[in-house]
């Protein structure tokens, strides 16, 4: 709907835009955005990275497809931006501009049914494992009909057992026996700590993954908006910036994949603190790249989108282990709050510094605040229940 009213606001005004594409939009993505995370988790809840990364690839990779549809739809003649304003260039040709309102109602229609298609083939496992072990060890102590009955007649059959045994061994039996049952209890009570928003909300865990999102956005919407800005001040050719975001974005949709996949190998921790150092190193380098021209500029934007696409990945999966699985679309929801503070706050930082830093300060900047969430990640030393690193 955010899209589709682009199509009208933008022929109006640039604040009914940030209305209709920033607000409406981001709003609809905000809550659909969990939903398939904490379902696709039910089903594999042993590889909620790996799981995460897969999900939300497709939200990245998405890009891969629309930067050629738009620019195809929109500049088909592969004309150059030939109006330099603050050292960025724009299009001022009429047949370009005239084709911006209607992109919105192409992409409009297709997210409508790629987002239908996808809803229709949301679905619940049919049930979890742990609930299928509770139901094969009931039938195994299965002595009654009424569960209550069963459950006392084998609590007093092994007392009986217990005082009429004078050698003891059935007393070491029963022992055993108890203690496989509190470690089957400690396992399954491992699955079901949840955490309530309230709850969560308390914990200083919380707010450690909300900073390091809100810090790490800013990389990801300093670039995502800017890249190709920046790729205009040594390179005129829009098709081959077009074919950079594009496979820029194959970048981020496999990267997803993979930063998940070490979230599940060794921890949160040690691919979040990965992250934000290839992304730190990157951000202060990229003024090198016009120094070898088209081929550097895109191999620096591939791994630029390849190394913050883990955030997207890691975040869910540590809320997830935190905070437990039953309000994941809820907890989740509270943790992607700060992209509210995110992109306005890079938005302004990018237009009003620029012509004050420049774009090697504003490199500077954004791979500050990558090093701000690296150290954040030094900070969070959550455990599990069984005292393994999250």
């Amino acid at each position: 709907l955010g899209v589709m009213l682009t199509y009208f606001s933008v022929k109006q005004s640039f604040a009914l835009t940030i209305i209709t594409y920033g607000a409406v939009f981001g709003f609809g993505i905000g809550i659909a955005y969990a939903i398939p995370l904490a379902c696709c988790m039910r089903w594999f809840p042993e590889r909620k990275g790996l799981v995460n990364g897969l999900v939300v690839a497709g939200f990245g990779g998405g890009a891969f497809i629309f930067n050629q549809v738009q620019t195809a739809f929109i500049n088909p003649d592969n004309l150059q931006a030939d109006k330099e304003v603050n050292g960025e260039k724009y299009f001022v040709e009429a047949s370009i501009l005239d084709q911006v309102p209607y992109v919105f109602l192409l992409l409009g229609g297709c997210y409508a049914g790629m987002q239908l298609i996808g809803s229709l083939l949301l679905c619940n496992p049919p049930a979890s494992e742990e609930e299928e072990k509770l139901l094969d060890n009931e039938k195994k102590s299965h002595v009654s009909d009424d569960e209550s009955d069963a459950e006392s007649a084998v609590i007093y059959s092994r007392e009986k057992e217990t005082k009429l045994d004078e050698n003891g061994l059935k007393e070491e039996q029963k022992t055993v026996m108890d203690k496989s049952s509190r470690e089957e209890q400690e396992e399954q009570n491992d699955e079901e700590v949840n955490f309530t928003p309230a709850q969560m909300l308390k914990s200083k865990y919380f707010y450690i993954i909300w900073f390091i999102f809100l810090l790490n956005g800013q990389g990801i919407v300093f670039l995502t908006t800017l890249y190709k800005a920046y790729g205009q001040t040594f390179i005129s050719d829009d098709s081959f910036l077009a074919l950079v975001g594009a496979f820029a974005a194959v970048f981020n949709a496999f990267g997803r994949i993979m930063w998940g996949s070490i979230a599940d190998r060794w921890s949160f921790r040690v691919a979040m603190l990965t992250v934000c150092t290839a992304f730190t190193a990157l951000m202060l380098t990229l003024q090198l790249a016009p120094y070898g021209g088209k081929a550097l500029f895109f191999v620096y934007i591939c791994l630029l989108f390849g190394s913050f696409s883990g955030s997207f990945a890691l975040l869910p999966t540590a809320t997830a282990k935190c905070f437990g699985r039953k309000y994941l679309s809820i907890n989740y929801g509270l943790v992607f709050t700060s992209q509210i503070v995110t992109a306005p706050l890079g938005a302004f930082l990018s237009q009003t510094l620029k012509s004050s830093i420049g774009w090697t300060g504003l490199f500077f900047m954004v791979s500050g605040f990558s090093f701000v969430a690296f150290l954040l990640t030094v900070m969070f030393n959550a455990k599990s229940r069984k005292g393994f690193e999250i």
